[in-house]
């Protein structure tokens, strides 16, 4: 019986690639690899933003939850699930409210924390040393410590310098 099909047709035929086209399709691989690493690294820095954008600390705990963390990469999933760890506050809780201790006041005004803020009179040292830090040229320095800052001090005075 004579076979009525001709198969020769279906059968894959083992030609040999052009040696250019093995060289084209070797370097598209390679550039395929390195467009993977690439886009790998761009979402490794991309998390670390929105990380850094959610307030997660880059030591301690915070580190942990940086390398561990595989969920969603909004800022919202990283917020809640921090949350949850307990590594960042909630921010919906209830803001501190700071307690008028007299002590705690007294040890703010020692350490210049009241100059400018709540009303309170502002330490004549602190504001003379931060007139000093703002000194552009020896001329304001000097202004500065001729002027009131200086002699409510008293380190000068209408005779000079002490």
């Amino acid at each position: 019986m004579e076979n009525d099909f001709d198969y020769d047709d279906e059968q894959p035929q083992a030609q040999a690639l052009d040696p250019n086209i093995r060289r084209q399709l070797r370097e598209a691989e390679k550039a395929r690899k390195e467009l993977d690493s690439i886009r790998a690294e761009l979402a490794a820095e991309k998390r670390e933003v929105q990380y850094s954008r959610v307030g997660i600390p880059e030591n301690g705990v915070g580190a942990l939850f940086r390398k561990a963390y595989d969920g969603p990469g909004d800022p919202d999933s990283i917020r809640k699930a921090a949350e949850e760890y307990g590594i960042i506050q909630s921010q919906s809780s209830e803001p501190v409210s700071i307690a008028s201790d007299p002590e705690l006041e007294a040890l703010r005004r020692t350490q210049g924390a009241t100059v400018g803020s709540s009303g309170a009179m502002p330490d004549p040292g602190q504001e003379y040393f931060s007139q000093l830090a703002e000194a552009s040229n020896p001329e304001e320095v000097m202004r500065i410590i001729q002027g009131q800052a200086g002699q409510n001090l008293g380190l000068w005075t209408s005779r000079g310098a002490r």
